[in-house]
């Protein structure tokens, strides 16, 4: 993953880049010169919570979006938009002759599942078709336009009703400390009374999890990321069963031992209350949990 400042100011983005064929001949090399390619296919950010939080899918039709023209760069900073183009770099670029938004599926090598995505962009660009689109569990991405598939009104009509779990809570300790607490198996056991109450997990549970918290309906596991993205600790794992997903973004002031915990974790069915009650349970416990061992270290 290559760090990389982008017109969308995005505050984390994991970003695909587009490459030449290594058989360019003489003359393709040249006019590479000319010419600097675009890069605005293959973004990845799912962690972009703030800019583009989850969307439940009986929503989807209302997420802000640009329709008959180009993004301004405004539109691309305040969550309307994604892509926004440099006129005078690009002169040629248009907005393709759609009607946003439009729910389609994307199948993502990093998630290696297919992905249900609202597409609110689609443009030309060197002859280019590129979409910009959010994921309805947070986060944007982009790709080609023959990469998506649109979905017709029957196949939506017949996505069941579900909605996520979306929460932010401050705490009073060192993302290091918050990030201990979720992920190191020692604190499993201080948390799992939270969503385990009839303790029918497995005692191997953890080792097979990298984070202390397990949904009991969430299927196998397609992908899972746990580490410091761009300077802030991130959680990420994605489920074949219904296209469970839970995100953990830790964004703290070290300085000032204190931080956020988003948590995205979904969609749920007709078990979204008796979750969420638990979700929050678990949420509780890991800031008490981690303001404590906080407090105990500044006593040491």
């Amino acid at each position: 993953m290559t760090k990389k400042t982008l017109t969308t100011t995005i505050i984390l983005c994991l970003i695909t880049l587009i490459s030449y064929s290594q058989n360019n001949t003489a003359v393709d090399k040249k006019e590479m010169k000319k010419k600097e390619p675009h890069r605005y296919g293959g973004w990845y950010c799912p962690d972009n919570l703030g800019g583009f939080p989850a969307v439940d899918i009986t929503n989807w039709r209302d997420v802000p979006v640009v329709n008959g023209r180009m993004a301004t760069k405004e539109e691309t900073q305040n969550g309307t938009s994604l892509i926004f183009v440099d006129a005078e770099k690009y002169s040629d670029a248009i907005q393709l002759d759609m009607i946003m938004p439009r729910l389609a599926t994307y199948y993502s090598e990093y998630s290696k599942r297919e992905e249900l995505i609202i597409v609110i962009q689609a443009i030309n660009i060197d002859d280019d078709s590129i979409v910009g689109f959010r994921y309805l569990n947070g986060g944007n991405g982009s790709s080609r336009l023959n990469e998506v598939n649109f979905l017709s009104d029957n196949e939506i009509d017949m996505i069941p009703s579900s909605r996520f779990i979306s929460k932010t809570i401050k705490i009073k300790a060192a993302p290091e400390v918050i990030w201990e607490i979720l992920t190191k198996p020692k604190y499993a056991e201080t948390l799992q009374s939270t969503f385990d109450k009839d303790n029918k997990l497995e005692n191997e549970w953890r080792k097979i999890s990298n984070v202390n918290y397990n949904y009991s309906h969430s299927g196998s596991l397609t992908s899972a990321y746990a580490n410091k993205l761009f300077g802030n600790f991130y959680i990420q794992n994605d489920y074949n069963n219904d296209l469970y997903n839970e995100k953990f973004l830790i964004l703290g002031n070290e300085e000032a031992k204190e931080a956020e915990l988003k948590i995205v974790c979904g969609p749920f069915g007709d078990d979204f209350e008796t979750q969420e009650a638990i979700i929050n349970n678990w949420a509780k416990k890991v800031k008490e949990t981690s303001e404590f061992y906080q407090s105990f270290s500044i006593m040491q």
